[in-house]
């Protein structure tokens, strides 16, 4: 079952944007972009790229575009009837963030599309944007709330935030202006209420989420050369000063967690600071952003890979407060923004750990629903159970988490496989293809065959056009694999002793083959605090747990593990099991006290029967 070939069979539709020249500009005749003046050590590949994605990210795929990103509009209608029921009466009575739903929506089926190739979802998506925009306001506002408090209050510009950052990432992928142009007049407004008049942003209240429209402003002008977007992203620096004040306690070494506004929605300002370093190579931008990043991976980030206590930092990732889903999606966004600034493995090893646990297992293996709070340990309940009183009449099934858990599949396309200045950056190993362009603009695709995660031999294949030319390829290395082996075309290659990467230069010939072999042995962390004495144990980047329904006793009756006999852990072959609704990515048998065993499996699927 969990041979390459098998997972390779599992790929999803092929997809490739090959966009028309037109689709691909910017869009809008005053749009100019500006050259980055801050260096990016690597970049996505871009609209342009064909993806197939197999093995447990494929699956998972899959069922997320069948089971709810195609249905979610339709059993949800409210999601867009909000925005025209604004000026109706009775008012609606919605939640602050409301106006988030479409945007989160759209990043996330965005995202997916580029990742699956869909006909049926880019139709979808087609009709929703198109719908979308039709609510926009005649001075350019996308929002809920009646006119009298647009962008003045709420979480108003956190809802436009996100909504001007879906029609971008639909504007790349379709080429289609009229996403792009909307986007504008968003900003275009945003800059009127708050640029020229006496109104700061800071006035709006609820400052970490409304200040993250920073973000998509100075993206905006990166794109545009359109100067006012940039100087409302400086007022909004100047609001931080008496709010997040994420550039000066960055740059004063300040722990995130002891900084003034360390709520999780703070992650999406601090990726402001990234698109500042790019448009004006003000060194104090990367330094800070840096420096919160390691802060909340060295004090913040829990076992699962998940982000947050309770929707925040408290510099302890053993405490047990719950683990908003939300929130490990902002904690990869910002891992994505740390790989692409700094080409560091290691914000590669936090993507991967994030989404094959944390992330993954925010999502019910049938792609049905996401949660809210997934536990190191304890109940994993849908997020419209535990958070249900964000529901309305229209809305039964949205609410921040619902829409916005999907990015954690859909971020393949920011990292999995990136451009850098002379090649290409190889940091997903699971199975996956990619089509794209050498960098002398021949075409190459990439192949990676494999039972990754579940198996530590990995095979990449190269496959270049003719005149491809020398290029780089760089392959990451875990920083989990104690002992990593490498080979070219079956002769051994010498493989860095330390995590980082593996670096082979070209040119490269059609069908050449980069073998890894990562050290899948059984592994224990050690818990902290309220997790003392306690242990966490991976196999590679898998987290395992232990599952009431893949034992014969109860959770009250679980021995300790031997540590001491990890290596006679054995994996148990499934196809020798009942048959299994929902089945396990795998299963172990691992020797414990008493002469006992015990069964464990993968973390993302631990508890999707409702059990702890």
């Amino acid at each position: 079952m969990n041979t390459p070939s098998a997972h390779l069979g599992r790929f999803s539709q092929w997809f490739y944007c090959a966009l028309a020249l037109a689709g691909a500009a910017v869009g809008a005749e005053t749009a100019r972009p500006i050259p980055d003046r801050g260096r990016m050590a690597l970049e996505p590949l871009g609209p342009r790229a064909g993806w197939r994605i197999g093995g447990v990210a494929g699956e998972r795929l899959t069922v997320n575009v069948d089971e709810w990103l195609l249905r979610a509009p339709q059993a949800n209608p409210g999601m867009l009837e909000m925005f025209r029921a604004r000026d109706r009466q009775p008012a609606p009575q919605l939640v602050p963030w409301a106006g988030e739903f479409a945007g989160k929506y759209l990043i996330s089926a965005a995202q997916a599309l580029a990742l699956t190739g869909s006909n049926e979802l880019r139709e979808h998506l087609g009709r929703f944007v198109m719908e979308l925009i039709a609510t926009q306001a005649e001075d350019g506002y996308l929002g809920p709330f009646p006119k009298a408090e647009r962008l003045r209050g709420n979480w108003d510009l956190w809802g436009h935030y996100h909504v001007m950052e879906g029609l971008l990432l639909w504007h790349e992928c379709s080429g289609e202006d009229a996403a792009f142009r909307a986007a504008r007049r968003a900003a275009d407004l945003i800059c009127k209420t708050y640029l020229d008049s006496p109104r700061r942003v800071f006035d709006a209240g609820s400052h970490e989420m409304n200040m993250a429209v920073i973000h998509v402003l100075a993206r905006l002008h990166r794109l545009t050369g359109e100067a006012r977007y940039l100087a409302m992203a400086k007022e909004i620096e100047k609001d931080w000063e008496r709010a997040g004040d994420y550039l000066r306690s960055g740059l004063a070494g300040v722990e995130f967690y002891a900084s003034p506004r360390p709520r999780w929605e703070s992650l999406h300002d601090l990726q402001g600071l990234v698109e500042l370093w790019r448009v004006t190579g003000d060194t104090r931008y990367r330094d800070a952003f840096q420096h919160h990043w390691r802060s909340i991976a060295r004090f913040d980030r829990h076992n699962t890979g998940g982000f947050s206590s309770g929707e925040q930092a408290t510099g302890n990732p053993w405490n047990p407060a719950p683990i908003e889903t939300c929130c490990t999606v902002a904690w990869m966004t910002l891992s994505a923004d740390m790989l692409r600034l700094t080409g560091d493995a290691q914000a590669a090893d936090e993507l991967e750990l994030a989404l094959l646990n944390g992330g993954l297992g925010a999502q019910h293996p049938s792609g049905r629903w996401w949660t809210y709070n997934t536990p190191m340990e304890g109940l994993r309940e849908a997020s419209a159970h535990s958070i249900v009183f964000q529901a309305r009449a229209g809305t039964p099934e949205l609410n921040c988490c619902s829409v916005n858990g999907p990015r954690v599949l859909g971020l393949l396309t920011e990292w999995a496989v990136m451009r850098s200045p002379d090649g290409f950056t190889l940091n997903w190993h699971g199975p996956i293809e990619v089509a794209t362009e050498a960098p002398n603009g021949t075409p190459v695709r990439l192949r990676c065959e494999t039972a990754y995660p579940l198996d530590g031999a990995v095979r990449w294949v190269i496959e270049p056009g003719a005149d491809a030319g020398e290029f780089a390829l760089r392959f990451r290395l875990p920083g989990w694999s104690a002992n990593t082996t490498g080979a070219l075309n079956g002769r051994p290659v010498t493989v860095p002793a330390r995590p980082g990467f593996l670096e082979l230069k070209g040119p490269w010939k059609h069908g050449d083959a980069i073998e890894l072999t990562f050290d899948m042995s059984l592994r224990l962390v050690p818990g902290d605090r309220e997790a003392l004495g306690r242990v966490s144990l991976y196999r590679g980047p898998i987290l395992l747990a232990f599952d009431p329904r893949h034992n014969p006793f109860d959770e009250a009756g679980l021995p300790a593990v031997d540590g001491r006999r990890l290596k006679e852990a054995v994996a148990v072959a499934q196809s020798g099991l009942p048959p299994m609704r929902l089945p396990p990515w795998l299963l172990l048998d691992l020797p414990a006290a008493g002469g006992k065993m015990v069964r464990l499996c993968e973390y993302a699927s631990a508890g999707s029967h409702g059990r702890r």
